[in-house]
C-alpha cells in the first residue's frame, strides 16, 4: 500500500438512536474514528426520483486497517468535508488495509 495516497482526512460515523426535546425518536450519528484515506470516484449516474433529478456516485475509499478497537461495517457512513458517503461494503481481510465501497448522492441521514 502506498501511504502517500492516503491524503484525505475522513470521519467514520455510526447511526445511534436518540430522542429530541419532546421524547420523539431521532437518528443521530456518533463518530467512530477519524483517519487518513484515499478517495476515488468509480462510477456515477443520474436518475429521476420523486419528480427530481438525483445523482449517485460510487466511490472507493481506502483506509489503513483500523485495528480491533474499531469495526467498520456497511450501514455506517463516511464524512469528508461537506460530502457524505454511505458505506455499502467493506472489502479486505488482511490487517493492512480496508477498502470501503461507498455511494454518495442519496444519503441515509
Amino acid at each position: 500500500m502506498n501511504i502517500g495516497r492516503l491524503d484525505q482526512r475522513i470521519t467514520i460515523q455510526a447511526a445511534a438512536a436518540g430522542q429530541d426535546a419532546f421524547g420523539a425518536p431521532i437518528n443521530t450519528w456518533t463518530v467512530v474514528a477519524t483517519m487518513w484515506a484515499g478517495l476515488k470516484d468509480m462510477t456515477g449516474r443520474e436518475y429521476l426520483a420523486a419528480e427530481a433529478v438525483q445523482n449517485m456516485v460510487q466511490t472507493k475509499i481506502t483506509i489503513r486497517y483500523p485495528g480491533n478497537a474499531v469495526t467498520v461495517l456497511p450501514g455506517m457512513r463516511v464524512v469528508h468535508g461537506a460530502d457524505i458517503y454511505n458505506i455499502e461494503a467493506v472489502l479486505g481481510q488482511d490487517k493492512v488495509m480496508r477498502v470501503l465501497m461507498c455511494s454518495k448522492g442519496v444519503n441515509n441521514g
